[in-house]
């Protein structure tokens, strides 16, 4: 998706003031545990660069700090085309990352790819699975589930989906219940929903019958998976389709009427992956930051905000996991992951989508 020029400086204005915020707000906390003792200030500076929440890292950006007492972090979250741009274009610049850790599996693995990345064993990794890792040179960090989530006071549980054929039949079994009152990604302005719908087509051809029907269906299309949470839970629609289950389990902490399916067919997981720049300042600490997230206590504070542990010792990290092995299909660390960066492959995916989605 791409970014106006006009909007670009006050996109990185926010992403500074938001990152300039979480500072301050750590360095209170550091404060209030060391006292003024001078020797446990922070002596060095390890700059963070993401895609994910703030309230989602304040945790193990804390915990980190306590444990390494002389290092301030400075987290900053940005759009992951910018990430990915200003990495690749100043990676020298005042303020550029010491480690980037982003949602957009694909361009990481560009990243990494290209040469950009720097190649780092970490003492973690022997705990990590292998489609969790790229070549020492990225990490999967978190082990993320793709749901549906659902109105539970309006859909009766008899519509009430429990896979991806399920939810085939419904849609086509009772349409006059599901329309316009469903909703998914828009591929062609998410990376994400393009990446979860390719990854559907991969696993199963029966997608395209799945995405016809959404069409019949008059399904409604989204940027991100907050707005169709927001459109569920409020009624306004009865279901959303590959919605990013950290969010949507966060938000069923606190929203009665959600409902999250875990898919018993197949549920892809995403992982927010890690790197370290070939040009990081302090790439000594971003080893150190990066062994802590791929640590079982930095995994357990990336789960308690539904950002589920990739580790192999610690699954199920999240509810439905359990229930669920079987049918987990993880989106692995390789180059596959950049082939619908290629413009003609991506055009030529999105045309079949948009025929497909036409009602017929």
């Amino acid at each position: 998706m791409g970014v106006s020029h006009h909007a670009l400086p006050v996109s990185r204005l926010l992403a500074g003031l938001c990152g300039l915020a979480l500072i301050l707000l750590l360095c209170v906390a550091a404060d209030a545990a060391g006292g003024d003792d001078d020797a446990a200030r922070p002596q060095a500076r390890l700059v963070v660069k993401g895609t994910t929440d703030h309230s989602e890292v304040t945790d193990i950006i804390a915990a980190f700090m306590k444990r390494n007492p002389e290092v301030l972090v400075q987290y900053s979250k940005v759009l992951s085309t910018e990430l990915f741009d200003d990495a690749v274009k100043y990676p020298t610049a005042k303020g550029a990352a010491d480690v980037i850790w982003s949602s957009s599996m694909d361009l990481q693995i560009k990243f990494a790819n290209d040469g950009y990345a720097a190649e780092y064993r970490s003492p973690e990794a022997e705990g990590i699975p292998a489609w969790a890792r790229w070549k020492d040179r990225a990490y999967g960090i978190t082990a993320e589930p793709v749901v549906i989530v659902y109105n539970k006071r309006l859909l009766r549980e008899g519509l009430v989906p429990k896979d991806h054929a399920d939810l085939l039949r419904l849609l086509t079994d009772h349409l006059a219940v599901f329309r316009g009152k469903i909703g998914t990604y828009d591929p062609e302005i998410s990376g994400t929903g393009l990446l979860f719908i390719t990854q559907d087509v991969r696993i199963t051809a029966q997608t395209w019958k799945l995405v016809a029907a959404m069409g019949r269906a008059g399904v409604r299309l989204f940027a991100s998976s907050d707005p169709m949470i927001d459109r569920v839970g409020s009624g306004e629609l009865l279901l959303a389709y590959n919605v990013l289950g950290s969010y949507a389990l966060e938000r069923a902490k606190r929203e009665a009427d959600l409902g999250v399916i875990f898919p018993s067919d197949y549920m892809l997981l995403l992982s927010r992956i890690a790197v370290i720049p070939q040009a990081a300042a302090q790439p000594e600490l971003a080893r150190r930051f990066l062994d802590f997230m791929l640590s079982q206590n930095g995994q357990s504070l990336l789960a308690s905000h539904s950002l589920g542990s990739v580790r192999d010792d610690m699954k199920p990290a999240i509810p439905g996991y359990a229930g669920a092995a079987k049918a987990l299909r993880p989106i692995a660390l390789n180059i596959d992951l950049m082939t619908y960066l290629d413009q003609a492959k991506r055009q030529r995916f999105l045309k079949d989508w948009k025929e497909y989605l036409q009602p017929r």
